[in-house]
């Protein structure tokens, strides 16, 4: 499998995302579902990888951050991910559909990471005004999940919590938070993952939200913390 991961690798990435291939490599090697999900998706990757190298490094990690979680997924062997499923459409829409083609639960995931800022406090607004914007964009009458990477060595437990009262208590329109679009949007959202690494790093939070049309089901919820040892949110 050597030389067919290498030559895949390096399509991929050509000249310009040459910092990705390592980890690719790796991730490829060590996972023959996140290799064929890679070579089913290619033309999208290398589009991906190419846009985002012209744009600079923090883009470049955010394009590492989704695949490195649909590489993380794919360590459940009885799913298989659909790469931007409803993008046809031409509307905003989730990053994967998770399907069990064993007869188990599906659910859409959306990724998101979160640039760097100079202290913990400074991301609540930042993820708080994330999960605002992403919840528009969840397909109605779906299990919908939001993974968001955050920052290594970030408390996601308490930069959650802090960012959650932010969307509940409502704030000023000058703070560029729509928590109005958050209290329209929040019942199509079953669960956060919080990621306090980036991935296929396992995740250090799986948030249930409680409220959600459609909730994670058990078996899903089985399965995800089947994939990695959890620090759940009660």
């Amino acid at each position: 499998m050597g030389r067919r991961v290498t030559e895949l690798v390096a399509g991929l990435c050509g000249e310009t995302a040459l910092a990705l291939a390592p980890p690719l490599l790796a991730w490829a090697e060590a996972s023959r579902p996140f290799l064929t999900f890679l070579d089913h998706h290619q033309n999208k990757v290398r589009r991906k990888l190419r846009q985002a190298s012209g744009s600079g490094p923090e883009e470049l990690a955010d394009v590492a951050a989704e695949l490195g979680l649909a590489a993380w997924l794919l360590g459940e062997r009885r799913w298989t991910l659909v790469y931007e499923p409803l993008a046809a459409s031409g509307k905003r829409g989730p990053d994967f559909q998770v399907a069990s083609p064993d007869g188990g639960p599906g659910f859409f995931l959306e990724v998101t990471r979160l640039r760097p800022a100079s202290t913990q406090a400074a991301l609540v607004p930042k993820l708080a005004r994330t999960v605002a914007d992403k919840v528009g964009q969840l397909p109605a009458g779906a299990v919908n999940v939001l993974a968001v990477v955050l920052p290594p060595d970030t408390d996601g437990a308490a930069v959650w919590s802090a960012a959650l009262r932010l969307l509940t208590a409502g704030s000023p329109a000058a703070s560029g938070l729509d928590s109005r679009a958050f209290a329209r949007g929040r019942a199509g959202l079953a669960a956060l993952l919080l990621f306090s690494s980036a991935p296929p790093q396992a995740p250090g939070l799986l948030v249930p939200l409680p409220g959600a049309r459609h909730p994670l089901p058990a078996e899903t919820v089985r399965r995800l913390r089947a994939l990695a040892s959890y620090r759940d949110s009660d």
